[in-house]
């Protein structure tokens, strides 16, 4: 294939009004912030005190995401980070294979910090252990404590390494060397990075000096480094692939499919069986939505709860459940008008049965939950979602390969409740429709037909030519601040609340100097409090896990 024209992207989308005006006030103000420490990265990098740039520059994208400001890439950033590689890179006599049908056998699957359980997490186990042909690795940049046991048994289970990055002298740019020479053992990288890391900017600088990299998309509707060193992205959905193109200024040609890869579903009881241990009775409709609290989020006045109560009243054996909702003072008006059949509960892990017992899987509002339906879809339970936006800001919507189509869609409020009448007052219209959700999960999300999706995405990163970061963003070009579509939704969805605790990871990446400056300023503000607190940030970040982490 020709190598990728260097993109005009259309102009940022104009300042819409807000209803909150609030929303829009704060969210120039935190761009403002953004700005300021990009200068601050800037002003470090003219005077060549690079490790300081990096930590700025790490700092400021973190930024764009406490909350959205504004922005999906930054040129800027990505040239200062790119540029701190160039001048940091250590002699090689490596150069990448230039073989367009090459088979990419060995991967290097990169990232910041991965937790006991998740989403990321159960992705990246599923993906090695079900590669089975090739050898997997995993290097992390900032990972803290022991690795998962479910990843490392993944790992060990393909041959592999877990390679802990920032457990060696030095900072950002040190593991970014560490990380380039590491990379050249194999022939392709795979990004499953969070937003502001910047050591992959750092370390994969220069395309001829390690393999393809391929990013993964995971967090499509947030601002995201890594636009100009990858080869490949891997998109998740129809909308994140639009935003990519739109907004990260990535090629056409360099966007690929692969849906979530996730475990295959085992039920272990029958719906009854499972009702009954629940308390429910056997011949009720339940209707069950699980995801994190704030996907639940109240949105002008109306909450997630209020749209089911005239539906559980014309059903009295219907109820829902909203797992992971917790304490919601507002809903109690719904819950009360439906004889408690409106039933909020905590987060847990503790699911299974739930699932099982479920009739009808609700998603979350006015967040989706695409895990959720995955994992109904898997036990043949029909899935019900809603969006009530416009085209531009349909990545708040399911657009997901294996769900979408077996999904019932909700565009209004009338609409979503119709649905979920049809269903209740149906038995074989939830049969059929869970049938449907079962089959079109397993063909798209599970082996072995997952894996046709994820050897294009290899091949696609083998045949294209590297990319040259210096031609992603034009030599000038700059981020706007944007207000439009789905810039706006952010705030609706999720709120706008910042916190200064994301600065307290960012001392033990920086120069003595620059640190005891940060520290002071956390300490002033009562970010940092105590001798002890104090103390752990007065020293480098891999001491810190050299100690802790042994």
């Amino acid at each position: 294939m020709q190598a990728a024209p260097v993109m005009t992207r259309p102009a940022a989308p104009a300042v819409e009004p807000q209803a909150d005006a609030s929303y829009l006030r704060e969210a120039q103000a935190l761009f403002a912030e953004y700005e300021k420490t990009l200068k601050q990265a800037e002003a470090f990098h003219a005077r060549g005190n690079l490790e300081a740039a990096a930590a700025y520059a790490g700092l400021a994208a973190h930024l764009t995401l406490s909350p959205h400001a504004g922005i999906y890439a930054s040129p800027r950033l990505e040239r200062l980070l790119t540029d701190i590689g160039r001048r940091t890179a250590e002699p090689t006599s490596y150069k990448r294979p230039a073989d367009p049908a090459r088979k990419l056998q060995r991967i290097l699957h990169v990232v910041t910090d991965v937790g006991p359980v998740g989403g990321l997490t159960n992705m990246l186990g599923n993906w090695i252990e079900q590669d089975k042909t090739r050898t997997h690795h995993i290097a992390a940049t900032q990972h803290r404590g022991p690795a998962p046991a479910s990843l490392q048994k993944a790992v060990d289970g393909a041959g592999g390494k877990f390679h802990f990055l920032n457990r060696t002298p030095g900072h950002q740019i040190a593991w970014a060397r560490a990380l380039r020479k590491l990379s050249q053992e194999f022939d392709a990288v795979v990004l499953h990075v969070y937003s502001q890391d910047a050591v992959p900017m750092i370390a994969f600088s220069e395309p001829d000096k390690h393999p393809p990299v391929l990013f993964l998309n995971h967090g499509d509707h947030l601002f995201w480094l890594g636009a100009s060193i990858s080869d490949v992205v891997i998109n998740l959905r129809d909308a994140a692939t639009d935003l990519s193109i739109t907004r990260r200024g990535i090629a056409p040609e360099r966007n690929v499919m692969v849906p979530t890869i996730v475990a295959p579903a085992v039920r272990t009881k029958s719906r009854e069986e499972a009702k009954k241990l629940l308390g429910l009775a056997p011949d009720s409709i339940f209707l069950f939505s699980a995801a994190r609290g704030i996907k639940y989020k109240t949105v002008d006045g109306v909450t997630f709860a209020d749209p089911h109560v005239e539906l559980l009243k014309r059903h009295p054996k219907a109820q829902l459940w909203v797992l992971g909702a917790g304490d919601r003072p507002d809903w109690a008006p719904a819950i009360e008008a439906t004889g408690g059949r409106i039933k909020p509960m905590p987060e847990s892990r503790d699911t299974k049965t739930l699932f099982e017992a479920a009739d009808i899987c609700v998603d979350s509002f006015p967040f989706v939950s695409s895990t959720s339906l995955m994992e109904a879809a898997g036990l043949g339970t029909p899935l019900v979602s809603r969006f009530y936006g416009p085209k531009a800001a349909r990545i708040f919507a399911i657009n997901h390969p294996g769900i979408d189509k077996p999904t019932l869609h909700g565009s209004t409020e009338a609409e979503y409740v119709a649905n979920l009448e049809r269903l209740i007052s149906d038995p074989a219209l939830r049969e059929s429709k869970g049938r449907e959700a079962l089959e079109s999960v397993l063909h798209y999300h599970t082996p072995p037909s997952w894996l046709s999706f994820i050897e294009k995405a290899y091949a696609r990163a083998a045949e294209l030519p590297p990319l040259d970061s210096k031609t992603v963003f034009g030599p000038n070009e700059v981020e706007t601040f944007s207000h439009g579509e789905p810039d706006k939704r952010m705030y609706d969805v999720f709120g706008f609340s910042t916190s200064m605790d994301l600065l307290k990871a960012y001392p033990g990446l920086m120069p003595m100097p620059q640190r005891l400056e940060l520290l002071g300023r956390l300490r002033r503000e009562g970010v940092v409090k105590g001798v002890g607190e104090t103390l752990r940030m007065l020293l480098p970040e891999w001491l810190v896990r050299r100690i802790k982490d042994r």
